[in-house]
């Protein structure tokens, strides 16, 4: 028997006839096979699995790289409800962005990639004849 391990979904992908999209609460995760998952990972349309998939000789999560968990996270903000997912400072809350990730993130780390983000946004929103 081939194990199987659930992903969060990323980016709309379709798996035996089913449409997974990271905004549809029903089909924001999918349960797949290694074989069946890599070369989604690769793509990024699919995150890492949660907590279950764990490093045995550590027991520790599979570590991503700084730039990698800044992708992800980033990737999951447009699927936060403002009544529900933000702090009343405006922020992501944090144990919201862990279930959307499934890995664990630090306050600080939410903070830092949300104020880029908003930069980000702020600076496209500059108007065109100030250019």
């Amino acid at each position: 028997m081939t194990d199987k391990k659930t992903y969060p979904v990323l980016s709309a992908v379709r798996h035996n006839g089913t449409l997974y999209k990271p905004d549809d609460p029903e089909h924001d995760s999918i349960t797949l096979t290694e074989k069946e998952a890599n070369q989604l990972l690769k793509l990024k349309v699919i995150g890492e699995p949660a907590h279950e998939d764990t490093d045995e000789a550590t027991g520790s999560e599979p570590s991503l790289s700084d730039e990698e968990r800044k992708r992800v996270i980033i990737n999951v903000l447009p699927q936060l409800k403002s009544d529900t997912d933000l702090t009343k400072a405006g922020e992501p809350k944090v144990s919201v962005i862990e279930k959307l990730v499934g890995f664990d993130v630090s306050a600080d780390e939410v903070k830092a990639i949300w104020a880029d983000v908003q930069a980000q946004s702020a600076a496209l929103k500059v108007d065109p004849q100030s250019e």
